[in-house]
């Protein structure tokens, strides 16, 4: 297994890549694209607020087997945001990437593979989708009862309404990882935060759109769609998540059987991503290799 370093990291996402855009229900949708047209496809899915680049250094560990892309939800990243948004719009949009990656085209069934709120939207897309879809994979999206508690519960979409920030230093360090966790690696930290922002009125705001959860009603969104998969359906989360308790994880080991495989990334938080990517990268080639 490779070591994480930071000369590890800067070699990474220096892997071959080709950048893309495509229009979706009226919005431009940006993604990213890794690994060569002969490997089945995957699709990875960012979580809330984030954006594309938080795979440039995971994408080019599962070119081996597959043909990757990396999608830009709208409201989020180098994608237009929406007058309103909706669980079925992002699964289409995670589809039409697919499409225009070619993965339905005689290749094997592409995998989706979400993190977070991007594995809750993995999920729809596979219920949505009119083609078959090989599996789906959820990192940390956690899969509650219909009786859960959210008094404390710690949100994982960026609430924060947005500023104004009077040059680039400034709003970079004012990242925050949401929910906050202890940073493993400064240098993924500052490498992600330079594609969260963009200048606007005259200094830099951040890119996602602070207005989505309001218009897609995320307290009431269905998030249980994993129940009606017709796909295999693999997990991965982190062993001190704070959104995925032992208690929840052994009502989805209960409730979800069809679960399989499920897989724990040792010394990770939520955001598996960023504390252990080349495990986690493994742990998706691990899931993929059992469909």
């Amino acid at each position: 297994m490779a070591i994480l370093t930071k000369e590890w990291f800067d070699k990474t996402i220096l892997e071959p890549k080709s950048e893309h855009s495509i229009k979706v229900e009226g919005a431009n949708i940006y993604y990213q694209k890794w690994g060569e047209p002969i490997n089945p496809g995957l699709v990875l899915v960012h979580g809330s607020g984030a954006n594309s680049h938080w795979w440039d250094f995971i994408a080019p560990l599962l070119t081996s087997i597959f043909e990757v892309s990396a999608i830009d939800l709208t409201g989020m990243g180098q994608s237009d945001h929406r007058d309103d948004y909706s669980p079925e719009i992002f699964a289409k949009e995670i589809l039409e990437v697919a499409g225009d990656s070619g993965f339905f085209i005689n290749k094997t069934k592409p995998i989706i593979c979400g993190h977070s709120l991007g594995g809750y939207l993995s999920v729809h897309a596979g219920n949505f989708s009119p083609r078959s879809i090989r599996g789906i994979i959820m990192i940390d999206s956690p899969l509650r009862p219909a009786s859960f508690d959210y008094t404390n519960h710690k949100s994982s979409g960026p609430i924060r309404k947005k500023k104004t920030y009077p040059n680039k230093d400034s709003i970079l360090k004012r990242f925050r990882l949401t929910p906050e966790q202890p940073v493993k690696y400064p240098f993924i930290i500052d490498y992600i935060a330079k594609y969260s922002i963009q200048k606007a009125n005259g200094g830099y705001e951040w890119k996602f759109d602070d207005t989505l959860f309001d218009k897609l009603g995320f307290g009431i969104m269905a998030k249980n769609g994993a129940l009606e998969l017709t796909c295999p359906l693999g997990y991965i989360y982190g062993e001190h998540s704070d959104l995925v308790t032992k208690n929840l994880l052994e009502y989805m080991k209960t409730k979800f059987e069809e679960i399989e495989p499920i897989i724990e990334i040792k010394d990770a938080h939520h955001h598996v991503l960023l504390d252990k990517p080349i495990e986690l990268a493994e742990a998706i080639i691990s899931i993929a290799e059992t469909w």
